[in-house]
């Protein structure tokens, strides 16, 4: 169990000994915070046939499959990369909950990424938390609530999973030993731990650095703007992610966020530069720069160095 995690874990045992469990809950967190290490945990316990001091024995035949997930009272639904999950998906995980299960103890389902049910898929399952079938365990898990139908959120039992930054920080460190690991780091990834191992890992912070030091080379030397062009169509797609959240942090830091708490506050030169453009034309180049990304992927043909030197006058234009 991941440290950040074990407050929910200690807490779930303790609702699991009194023996009022919810038919239903929502964990909701960032991608990397541990959502599904968590309803595994819980499930393990569920559907352990002897449970020791409300954790999973680990050595009943119910533990051996849950370890192998092969346990056949357990499903997992919307696994796969697909876009939605339809009204047909939420039909299946409603009869398998309504059956008898087949080992004894009990049934349960999780929604992965919940959000992407279709509007059908929700009215589906609206239906099955109505009217919950008996001895069952249904664990949603969204990056938010607010993109559920509020009547499926009010009939769950609500958990949002933070990870306690010093735990998340110690524990990277030790994934990474001899590797400066900041807060900033932390929050780049929506303080999910988990995320940012995979982003450092797998490069992601180099990716980063190189798409805005280019921009910040381009402020104090504007000659450089071909290197900063060829640095961003290099760095595509991740290119639009970074540009667009350090546009978010420069709107942050007009509002009045202090810059040690924004995730770009390693560039504070930069920050402060772009802070200075009106609030409006910082929206703007927001937008355009979502337009930017479409316009790509309609029109093969187009040259993005062009697209993007445009969008970069537009942006630092004096008016």
């Amino acid at each position: 169990m991941y440290p950040w995690l074990m407050p929910y874990w200690l807490r779930f045992q303790q609702v699991f000994a009194s023996k009022r469990l919810p038919h239903a809950f929502l964990l909701v967190g960032p991608a990397g915070i541990g959502k599904s290490a968590l309803a595994v945990q819980w499930a393990s316990l569920f559907l352990c046939e002897q449970p020791q001091q409300n954790t999973p024995c680990g050595k009943c035949h119910a533990c051996q499959l849950s370890g192998k997930q092969t346990h056949p009272d357990w499903h997992v639904y919307g696994a796969d990369d697909a876009k939605s999950i339809g009204v047909d998906i939420i039909r299946q995980l409603s009869a398998q909950l309504m059956n008898s299960p087949q080992l004894g103890r009990g049934k349960v389902a999780v929604i992965l990424q919940a959000e992407r049910m279709t509007e059908a898929a929700e009215n589906a399952l609206l239906k099955t938390l109505e009217e919950p079938p008996g001895n069952s365990l249904l664990i949603l898990q969204a990056e938010s609530a607010m993109k559920l139908l509020p009547t499926i959120v009010s009939r769950c039992q609500v958990w949002t999973l933070q990870a306690e930054e010093q735990q998340a920080l110690t524990w990277l460190q030790q994934q990474l030993p001899g590797r400066e690991i900041t807060p900033a780091l932390l929050r780049l990834n929506q303080g999910a731990p988990l995320r940012t191992l995979e982003y450092l890992n797998e490069g992601g912070e180099q990716q980063r650095l190189a798409v805005i030091n280019a921009l910040d080379a381009y402020r104090q030397q504007p000659w450089t703007i071909s290197s900063l062009t060829k640095c961003w169509v290099s760095a595509m797609p991740v290119t639009f992610e970074w540009l667009s959240r350090l546009l978010l942090d420069a709107l942050k830091l007009q509002q009045g966020v202090v810059m040690q708490q924004l995730p770009f506050a390693d560039h504070p030169a930069l920050l402060s530069f772009l802070a200075q453009r009106p609030a409006e034309r910082l929206l703007e180049s927001l937008q355009q720069l979502l337009l930017l990304k479409q316009s790509l992927l309609d029109m093969p043909s187009a040259v993005p160095s062009i697209l993007f030197a445009d969008w970069l006058n537009q942006l630092l234009t004096k008016e």
